[in-house]
């Protein structure tokens, strides 16, 4: 199957316990500094409607259920994107209390965005090889 646009993402992001600082970077995306949409990069108001899930966080108990049900509404073919070291299972936060190891390593994500925050260009650049990935149909 061809996608029409073959940069394009929609992306729906899911925060499973994180501090934030992965968020406040994904959000300066959205700005003319970065400007996610000149790449046809764009927010998912739902993961039916979602090429790629980002994920960010070590996993609260509370999200475990959540994150699930999530990946499981999402449409196919999706990948998931961890944002950040805590998503990759090494984080401050990974093990401690209710956190698990890391978001993305319990989802099985397929591109991991590392940084404590990672900047907006690597979080753009982990965007750009998930646009690959789809594209191409090498997941």
């Amino acid at each position: 199957m061809s996608r029409p646009f073959t940069h394009a993402l929609a992306i729906r992001h899911l925060v499973c316990g994180s501090c934030n600082g992965c968020e406040h970077e994904m959000n300066a995306l959205a700005g003319p500094d970065y400007d996610m949409t000149s790449e046809g990069f764009e927010i998912a108001a739902s993961p039916r409607h979602a090429d790629a899930i980002t994920i960010s966080g070590p996993m609260s108990d509370a999200m475990r259920s959540a994150a699930a049900a999530t990946i499981a509404a999402a449409a196919q073919p999706c990948i998931i994107v961890a944002i950040g070291d805590c998503a990759a299972g090494a984080g401050p936060w990974c093990g401690i209390g209710t956190a698990g190891n890391g978001a993305g390593e319990e989802v099985g994500a397929e591109i991991v965005v590392r940084g404590c925050p990672p900047t907006p260009e690597q979080i753009k650049a982990g965007l750009r090889e998930a646009a690959a990935r789809l594209n191409d149909g090498s997941r």
